[in-house]
């Protein structure tokens, strides 16, 4: 039954809703029905734009669901939750925690399915202009995440959200109606697709087609919108419909039909006034019959106060006794507690230092790789380098004061040459490691696009480098941690994966964050099974990022690929 009125709220009849889910009796209903049954009140209260009555209730749906240990579906309730308390408060903070609760919950039980519901939701509330960039490199996420779950109503709020994004945030309306056709396609597909979605998606093309300064095409769309049956928000939508057209017409210089439409946008307004001065009255009625009720009840409560009070002077002596004895236990109970208390707070202390003293280990296993990579260089450089350079120069002079070789001779001295050229060369080369434009003056990116350009291997491996961000320089010290976790993972992948593909995404969204995503198409492996024998380990990657307070991900199936997830606060 439930399911079914469930079903009626995706064609906009919620008033209907309502009336039916009033008239049950939930006593009887298990405590997940009965969570199931606030959170449908709640939509419908949603869909009646009563944004406060939607947060009671599904605060009460997510009560009924935690007492019922269904924790999934409370923590999606989290979820529209935030999305409310952002649009109808207006709180920039508050919906930050429903959101956080959410997504330790999806991590802790590695759901992507959850996972991604929670990178839609934060990329769609920060689509604003202090956050455009954050509310993009969320979005990117998702797509990427939804290549795996294949979540269809989801891929279409993305591409409806980055419209949005692109067209009202970012000014960029050729991108913004790049992603509202993808949707536009996708709800005509769909059987069961609400046509208020299709209208909206009309709507919000006309929009960027007028920023285009393309008038009649926008006029053409929204003509075509208004032809479209709705079933919820009529009036509003029909208004806004001619009011865009009365834009429309009036930048192309059409004053008449201009006016025209601005006639009829006005009649649906000054209909919609009526309607809400109507609601305001019947509001007033009821306030006034429920305080006359409480009046009466009031007046009933007074007899009955006086015979109670004689009962309730017995029970405050009882209280008394009972209070002073449930102290006396609390205080025994309080002195015990702290004892134990102290003991964790010791036992915490140790592993604590425990942890510090693992992650100072790493620091230096880092320091010590790093100075061992620079003595070898210093030293090929310095020594083998030199002696090469000078056994080239002798065998040429060699060569000049022979005068007269025959053609074999001339043949085999061209080839040692070369020989000689080629090993000074690859000494130069590591020599120059070191300064792979980490160290050097040249930077993160251009040290992993020359280190993926070396490490390709013509039709057998390409490493692709993606970027976005990255204007400015980082910190040196953590572009060479950087880099070197990279050139380490790239080395796994090469040892190990079979893979033929790998792409690095590099991406800084803001000054303050930077994610690095390295996915390759090779075998996969189970993560459960990670040893550390050689290099810097995988699990001393994670707990080096850890102690930066960041956080490193293994997403990887065996014969499915890899992929590896860094986010680290800068």
């Amino acid at each position: 039954m439930l399911q079914s009125i469930d079903s009626t709220l995706d064609n906009g009849d919620s008033k209907e809703a309502l009336k039916k889910l009033f008239k049950m009796n939930i006593t009887n209903f298990s405590l997940e029905d009965q969570g199931y049954y606030y959170s449908i009140i709640a939509k419908s209260y949603y869909k009646e734009n009563n944004y406060e009555k939607a947060i009671k209730n599904y605060l009460l749906a997510k009560i009924q669901y935690q007492k019922a240990n269904a924790l999934a579906k409370a923590m999606d309730v989290n979820l529209d939750i935030a999305f409310i308390i952002r649009d109808f408060k207006g709180n920039k903070q508050k919906h930050k925690s429903y959101l956080k609760e959410y997504m330790n919950y999806a991590i802790a039980t590695k759901n992507q399915a959850k996972i991604l519901k929670g990178y839609v939701q934060i990329a769609s509330l920060k689509i604003n202009k202090k956050e455009a960039q954050e509310s993009l490199s969320y979005f990117r996420k998702a797509i990427y995440l939804n290549k795996k779950v294949k979540d269809k109503k989801l891929e279409s709020k993305i591409n409806n959200n980055l419209a949005v994004l692109y067209g009202d945030v970012l000014d960029m309306p050729d991108s913004s109606l790049f992603y509202l056709k993808k949707d536009y396609i996708h709800l005509q597909k769909e059987k069961r697709s609400n046509p208020n979605y299709i209208c909206y998606n009309l709507v919000n093309q006309a929009s960027n087609y007028r920023h285009l300064q393309q008038y009649q095409k926008a006029i053409d769309i929204l003509y075509q919108a208004d032809t479209i049956k709705l079933i919820e928000h009529k009036k509003e939508t029909k208004e806004n419909i001619n009011n865009f057209i009365y834009l429309n017409y009036k930048d192309a210089g059409n004053t008449n039909k201009a006016l025209f439409h601005l006639e009829i946008a006005n009649k649906y307004h000054d209909s919609l006034n009526t309607e809400e001065q109507n609601k305001v009255i019947n509001e007033l009625d009821t306030k006034y019959k429920t305080q006359e009720k409480e009046l009466e009840n009031l007046q009933l409560k007074t007899h009955i106060k006086t015979n109670k009070i004689i009962l309730y002077l017995i029970l405050i002596v009882l209280i008394v006794v009972v209070v002073i004895a449930v102290l006396g236990y609390k205080n025994i109970s309080k002195k015990k507690r702290i004892a134990e208390q102290d003991q964790l707070i010791g036992i915490q202390k140790l592993e604590k230092q425990l942890k510090d003293q693992e992650l100072n280990d790493i620091d230096l296993m880092l320091e010590s790789q790093e100075k061992e990579r620079q003595n070898i260089a210093n030293e090929l450089h310095d020594n083998l380098g030199s002696m090469l350079a000078t056994l080239k120069l002798n065998f040429q002079n060699l060569k000049r004061q022979k005068e007269a070789l025959d053609q074999q001779e001339n043949k085999l001295y061209d080839k040692t040459d070369a020989l000689l050229e080629e090993a000074y060369q690859k000494v130069r080369n590591i020599a120059h490691l070191k300064n792979l434009g980490v160290i050097g003056s040249e930077g993160l990116l251009v040290a992993v696009n020359k280190m993926a350009e070396k490490m390709s291997v013509l039709e057998k491996l390409k490493i692709n480098v993606i970027p976005f961000g990255l204007t400015q320089r980082l910190d040196n010290t953590i572009e060479v941690m950087l880099f070197r976790m990279i050139q380490e993972l790239c080395t796994n992948i090469i040892k190990h994966s079979e893979a033929t593909e790998v792409n690095i995404y590099l991406t800084q969204g803001t000054p303050t964050e930077i994610n690095i995503i390295i996915e390759d198409n090779g075998k996969g492996f189970d993560p459960k099974t990670i040893e550390t024998k050689s290099g810097i380990g995988l699990k001393n990657m994670a707990k080096k990022v850890e102690q930066m307070g960041g956080t490193f991900t293994i997403d990887s199936i065996v014969t499915k690929g890899t992929s590896i997830i860094i986010d680290l606060p800068l």
